[in-house]
């Protein structure tokens, strides 16, 4: 039975048989099909050519207030991701706020490379600058995901809710009920605060939906900029589906699937008529947005984190005993 197993296993192709191997393909995998998505997304578009000229004509003067929203969210964002790993990670170390802001930046920026080698970045900075070991890292990597799973889900969800309650002519103290209140409902599991054995997760889904709720923001932005505004409850829906297609595993940041659904879910979902070609133009914005903030911000931290790293190591050097010390220098000689 057992020599039959292995005569299987050395029939499988070896990408299948070595773990390393198949991780590297199925990203390679990702990237084919994110790149097609984005194909898709784009040729759809440009079909409509009119439509499309006019979403990229709104660029040239777009709202000022609309620019820094997306920008000033997208920042915020980053931060807010940064607290969510710093709460995580305090269980196992003590890392200093500024230089876990500093690695979230720079594994961002890794990871918009196409096998994401930000994520093994992460695991290997904390193992060697802190001890940490890899899979407690990985841990705080799964919970966050889980994380983000669970209050977009909760978002969705209840806004679903709360337009089935507005339906059936239900009113709050009075007044009618709107979609927008899903943007409170984390908060009721939020309440494990109280709970010593869930405070840490509770305290990280807090931040989680508040950095969720940017994405709400960030959307209905976007789409001021491109001249094709949509009502908030839209932006919940966008800004929920969009960061559960980020969870997507070997996609880089859900390139080419993001640009995909909402380039179709937008005109479907939406009540002021959003075509297909603003939609798309909305997610390029929002992409660029990103690059333009993460990028410099990220390559900044990289240079921050070696120069901190080389000054420590330095000082370490400097405070460590002289190994080249002389043989009657050293304790046991005559």
């Amino acid at each position: 039975m057992e020599a039959d197993e292995r005569t299987t296993k050395t029939r499988l192709p070896r990408w299948i048989r070595d773990p390393a191997r198949r991780r590297g393909v199925l990203r390679v995998a990702g990237l084919v099909v994110g790149l097609g998505l984005f194909a898709v997304a784009i040729h759809f578009a440009m079909r409509e050519r009119e439509e499309f000229a006019r979403a990229l004509a709104a660029l040239r003067d777009p709202p000022p207030a609309a620019v820094a929203l997306v920008l000033g969210s997208i920042l915020v964002g980053a931060l807010l991701t940064a607290l969510l790993f710093h709460i995580l990670m305090r269980r196992f170390a003590r890392i200093p706020f500024w230089e876990m802001a500093a690695i979230i930046a720079a594994s961002t920026v890794a990871n918009y490379l196409p096998l994401k080698p930000g994520f093994v970045g992460r695991v290997a900075y904390h193992r060697v600058r802190h001890g940490i070991r890899a899979t407690h890292t990985l841990r705080t990597i799964l919970e966050a995901i889980a994380l983000s799973g669970t209050v977009a889900s909760l978002f969705l969800l209840s806004l679903l809710a709360l337009r089935a309650l507005a339906r059936q002519g239900f009113t709050l103290w009075g007044h009618p009920i709107e979609g927008e209140l899903a943007l409170l409902a984390p908060s009721v599991l939020g309440l494990g605060v109280f709970v010593p054995r869930l405070r840490t997760l509770a305290q990280a889904l807090l931040v989680r939906q508040g950095e969720l709720a940017l994405w709400t923001v960030r959307y209905w932005a976007v789409f001021q900029l491109v001249g094709a505004p949509v009502e908030l409850e839209t932006a919940i829906v966008l800004g929920s589906v969009s960061v559960i297609a980020t969870l997507i595993p070997g996609i880089s940041n859900g390139f080419g699937v993001r640009e995909f659904v909402i380039g179709f879910l937008a005109p479907w979902i939406s009540q002021d008529g959003v075509s297909t070609p603003e939609a798309v133009v909305a997610e390029l914005v929002h992409r660029a947005a990103e690059l333009t903030v993460m990028v410099p911000l990220g390559l900044a931290s990289i240079y921050g984190l070696f120069r901190h790293n080389t000054r420590l190591a330095l000082a370490n050097a400097a405070a460590s005993p002289d190994s080249d010390a002389r043989p009657d220098d050293r304790p046991g000689d005559a």
